[in-house]
């Protein structure tokens, strides 16, 4: 097996940019005229307009409070990633979904809030440091899950709940125990 990336930095890369093209819904706050983005043409928006939108588009127009993420698409919201860290607390063993794509768009969105915290206001500042405080919770609650399913083997039936980076983690894991496994008996 002939192996293209070895370095977890470049995989981590990889899922953010799958998430920065991967599309959400969002709605528009205010009207804004035919903008050209990469040689494509999109609007005119007009406020209160639902359009399905590239992250990277998403996060410009977010940049300047021109648009909302569609409920159902924030997935990285602090409420959701709260409840998402309560939820696997409560049940230590069970592995609860996850958006593939959270972890690349919980580092994008703390990479906007932070990008000019001259103008954040208090409520902006507390939701980065309340992130900041959460996430490695969750991190490492998921691991440990990770680490028994790839030991287990159990990985094909956990992978719809894992987020990107935890499939690629689990995977690896899963095949460097099975060679483990092979050698140490032979």
């Amino acid at each position: 097996m002939m192996k293209i990336c070895d370095d977890i930095g470049e995989m981590v890369d990889r899922f953010r940019m799958t998430f920065l093209n991967d599309v959400r819904e969002c709605i528009f706050r205010k009207d804004v005229p035919t903008i050209t983005a990469c040689a494509h043409q999109m609007g005119p928006f007009h406020q209160g307009d639902h359009a399905d939108l590239p992250n990277w588009v998403i996060e410009k127009f977010l940049k300047h409070n021109l648009v909302d993420l569609a409920a159902e698409d924030a997935y990285e919201s602090l409420r959701r990633v709260e409840n998402l860290y309560r939820e696997d607390e409560k049940q230590p063993h069970k592995l609860q979904p996850f958006h593939p794509n959270l972890y690349a768009a919980l580092n994008r969105k703390l990479l906007r809030l932070e990008s000019d915290k001259t103008s954040l206001d208090p409520r902006s500042y507390e939701e980065i440091e309340k992130l900041k405080r959460i996430i490695p919770f969750l991190v490492e609650s998921r691991l440990s899950k990770i680490v028994r399913a790839a030991k287990s083997g159990a990985y094909l039936e956990m992978r719809k709940q894992m987020a990107n980076e935890e499939r690629w983690l689990c995977e690896e894991l899963s095949r460097i125990v099975s060679e483990w496994r092979d050698r140490v008996m032979r």
